[in-house]
C-alpha cells in the first residue's frame, strides 16, 4: 500500500496535473512546468536511502518479532483516529481505536515494522521523480523502527497534499503475551 503523503501527494498532483491540462484545453498539451516555492530545498535523497538501510539493519538485528505501538496519521486535510497496532509473529494481529477517539482507522493503520520501512522504501524512490518532494523521515536510535514519515509538495501555492505518520509508545511483547 502506498504510504500516506506519496498516495496523498499522489492523488493531489494528479488532480493538478489534469486540471492544468483541462484549463489549457486538454488536448494532449504538457502540463506546466512545477515551480518550487522560494526557499525549497531538494531533500538529500542518498542520505535518505542511507538512514533507512542503516535502520532496517538495527531492526534486523535487534530480531522483534511481537510488539505494539500507537500509530497517529494525517492526510491533509484529513486528521484519521489514532491506533494502538499490535503485532504477533510479525503479523498484524489487531488495529484498535484509541479510548477518546472516533471514526475509522486510515488506510494505513494496519502495518508491520516491515510494512512502514517497505512504504518509506517506496516514498523515497518515487520521491526522486517529483519535482518539489518534500520527504523526513525519524527512527528508533536503538532498535531502528521508523518513528516518524513526513512527505508533501514544495511546490508554490499547494496548501494541502501532505501527509504524516507517526510511531509513538513502541512496546516490544513477551511471545505468548497479552
Amino acid at each position: 500500500m502506498t504510504l500516506l503523503r506519496g498516495g496523498m501527494l499522489g492523488v493531489a498532483l494528479g488532480l493538478g496535473t489534469v486540471a492544468g491540462l483541462a484549463g489549457a484545453g486538454g488536448g494532449g498539451a504538457p502540463p506546466p512546468q512545477a515551480v518550487c516555492a522560494p526557499g525549497y530545498v531538494r531533500p538529500d535523497f542518498a542520505a535518505l536511502r542511507r538512514e533507512l538501510a542503516s535502520a532496517r539493519t538495527r531492526w534486523a538485528l535487534a530480531g522483534i518479532r511481537d510488539y505494539a505501538y500507537d500509530f497517529t496519521e494525517v492526510a491533509a486535510p484529513v486528521l484519521f483516529p489514532a491506533v494502538r497496532v499490535s503485532v504477533r509473529q510479525r503479523q498484524v494481529q489487531a488495529v484498535a481505536v484509541a479510548a477518546g477517539q472516533q471514526g475509522e482507522p486510515g488506510p494505513n493503520a494496519w502495518g508491520t515494522v516491515e510494512d512502514r520501512f517497505a512504504a518509506v522504501a517506496s516514498l523515497l524512490a518515487d520521491g526522486r521523480s517529483r519535482p518539489c518532494p518534500v520527504v523526513e523521515t525519524d527512527y528508533d536510535p536503538q532498535l531502528g523502527h521508523p518513528t516518524r514519515l513526513y512527505s508533501g509538495s514544495g511546490e508554490a501555492n499547494i496548501a494541502d497534499g501532505w501527509g504524516e505518520w507517526r510511531i509513538t509508545n513502541f512496546t516490544r511483547v513477551v511471545p505468548g503475551g497479552p
